[in-house]
């Protein structure tokens, strides 16, 4: 029985193996791919004014150390390394707390409904509970494993650590938000409807 794997869609890693091999269009696929996770990843780290910038350095150094590539590596993982680490360099201070910046990434660009608005302002409180509570790395992995659904030895590579350290870097990041997650829940359905109607005249960015 034959089988057609013409249009089976080229993996990351194999995207980029051709950019390394001077295939231009494989490099752009993969900027296709990753520019809008790349760039909310950014803003969540509080870059909310210069992350289209990163975005572009980011992929720039990326392009330019496509040798460095090992194919042994996930592709996403190799490339979150190098957003972080411009972003790092960038800011050359500690994850900030986030203003608006998270808001505006989880906005759609076209018109929500109303629960939908109220989710993303959700999502955007209880990330600015863990930049309050966490270190840097802790968000981090948090955001690269559940937003990013990233496997962990893909976090490893990211932050630099052994898959041990990373499995109990999310245990205590978790254990350390359990015991506020009750208090922000309570916090929520106390909040006015009127509060919460105020989400609807935000207007959503474009990306």
């Amino acid at each position: 029985m034959l089988h057609n794997f013409a249009d089976k869609p080229a993996s990351d890693e194999e995207l980029a193996c051709r950019a390394q091999r001077g295939c231009a269009t494989s490099f752009e696929q993969l900027l296709r791919r990753f520019q809008t996770p790349v760039l909310h990843f950014l803003r969540r780290r509080g870059a909310a004014d210069d992350a289209e910038d990163l975005v572009q350095d980011t992929f720039v150094r990326a392009f330019e150390n496509l040798h460095r590539y090992d194919r042994r590596w996930p592709f996403s993982a190799w490339l979150f390394t190098i957003a972080r680490r411009a972003s790092i360099n960038h800011h050359r201070r500690v994850w900030p707390v986030s203003d608006a910046a998270a808001l505006e990434a989880a906005l759609a660009a076209a018109p929500a409904p109303l629960d939908v608005l109220v989710a993303a302002e959700d999502r955007r409180r209880l990330w600015d509970l863990a930049a309050a509570v966490l270190s840097e790395e802790q968000v981090t992995a948090l955001w690269l494993r559940y937003v990013e659904e990233m496997p962990l030895g893909g976090i490893a590579l990211v932050l630099g650590r052994s898959l041990a350290s990373v499995k109990i870097m999310l245990f205590r990041a978790r254990r350390r938000l359990l015991p506020l997650l009750g208090e922000f829940d309570h916090q929520r359905q106390l909040a006015p409807r009127k509060k919460r109607l105020r989400v609807a005249g935000v207007e959503a960015p474009h990306v």
